[in-house]
């Protein structure tokens, strides 16, 4: 009863349904449509006929095929997963499924399914109906965004810690003490710990672990901070405002001021604590899905404790003045950031797509053959784009 809901659901998710059956070609054409697929069953006598340079063409455009062997089964499975690259998830019950089961990526043996299939199958569902499957998708994809997050993230939070400290002692010899470094990348790795929990929604476009955007990702965060942090710690030290400036070189070139070790190192907190809700955000951050309270109360409670630390600690002395500083411009920045963040993604093909905010199935839609053809045609582009390839 659920199939049809399902498949709608599938279809907003971005991933294709084909029907395969062992029943007469006209018995799957007349159940492919109360389900709401293409009507484009073919024979399995006809892809079996067909010559091999037009075969995995046949595969690739039907919508299903009728009267198959359970070879014919998994040749489409492995058609589809080898030749054109897709991740491929078959569902069956029967001893003619297995070997089908076995070559998908994902095997799924439906409730009541034979133990031959079950042994073959990556996933059992226990229950009657197919919405499971729809389910398993979004928490897969909920899973791996917290994962990419924080692959991200971590990288980006280690180039801007690294270039930004680097420079600035190369520049001006301003060292902030080892320890307190060390007391920062712990109190930073501490923070990040509820990520694992954060309220992560799955989108419409599959997201992929390709090697080479997440590293784009990184250094686009990790050079922007640095650059903006950079700009911000120096221009504090030619500031016209003698009271609040930083004193980066020191008497003669023999050090800065503590409160310019503090000031450095407070704001270097306040970038990377900031920076996760950026990562994590599939769109604008204040058009996104809330993080979870416990890592916003883990950001926040950092924070205090970082301010804390840098205004009473003898060898920090941060102004309160200069605090207020920090906070303003890293507040600002963080939104810039983010703006520029869409435009980055866009321009390396990792756009996101929309949100998917439940669980819930769709309710299919009434639709002709041609919308059907049409909307079949942009799945399959969002399927070319989707390809990883073997060096990740």
């Amino acid at each position: 009863e659920d199939t049809p809901a399902t498949i709608e659901s599938l279809h907003h998710a971005n991933i294709s349904v084909k029907m395969i059956t062992g029943d007469h070609a006209n018995v799957g054409k007349e159940t492919s449509r109360l389900i709401g697929l293409g009507t484009n069953v073919l024979p399995g006598e006809e892809m079996r006929n067909a010559p091999s340079e037009t075969k995995n063409d046949i595969i690739w455009n039907a919508d299903g095929f009728a009267a198959v062997l359970p070879s014919d089964k998994r040749e489409i499975v492995l058609v589809l997963r080898n030749h054109f690259g897709l991740v491929t998830g078959m569902t069956g019950d029967g001893v003619n499924d297995a070997a089908a089961l076995s070559a998908a990526q994902v095997g799924i043996a439906v409730a009541g399914a034979t133990d031959a299939a079950k042994n073959a199958a990556d996933l059992i569902l226990t229950e009657e109906g197919l919405s499971p499957i729809y389910g398993a998708v979004l928490e897969s994809r909920r899973i791996f965004a917290r994962i990419k997050a924080y692959v991200v993230y971590r990288v980006a939070a280690s180039i801007v810690l690294v270039l930004t400290l680097s420079i600035v002692i190369f520049v001006t010899s301003c060292a902030v003490d080892s320890l307190m470094i060390i007391i920062l990348a712990l109190i930073n790795d501490v923070s990040m710990i509820p990520v694992a929990y954060d309220n992560a929604k799955a989108t419409t476009k599959p997201q992929l672990p390709v090697a080479k955007t997440l590293v784009l990702q990184s250094l686009f965060y990790g050079l922007v901070q640095a650059g903006l942090s950079l700009m911000f710690i120096f221009s504090m030290a030619y500031s016209k405002n003698d009271e609040y400036a930083l004193d980066l070189y020191g008497p003669n070139n023999e050090g800065c001021s503590n409160e310019s070790k503090g000031f450095i190192w407070f704001h270097l907190v306040m970038v990377t604590e900031l920076m996760i809700f950026s990562v994590r955000a599939p769109r604008f951050v204040l058009l996104s899905p809330l993080p979870s309270m416990y890592l916003v109360g883990s950001v926040f409670l950092t924070l205090i404790l970082g301010g804390l630390l840098a205004c009473l600690l003898p060898n920090f002395g941060l102004h309160g003045a200069n605090l207020g500083f920090i906070i303003l411009f890293n507040v600002a920045s963080f939104i810039v950031v983010d703006l520029m963040k869409l435009q980055f993604r866009k321009m390396i093909g990792e756009e996101p797509g929309d949100v998917i905010d439940n669980d819930e199935l769709l309710t299919p839609k009434t639709r002709t053959e041609t919308q059907k053809t049409v909307e079949k045609g942009e799945r399959y582009r969002t399927h070319r784009e989707s390809i990883v390839g073997e060096a990740d």
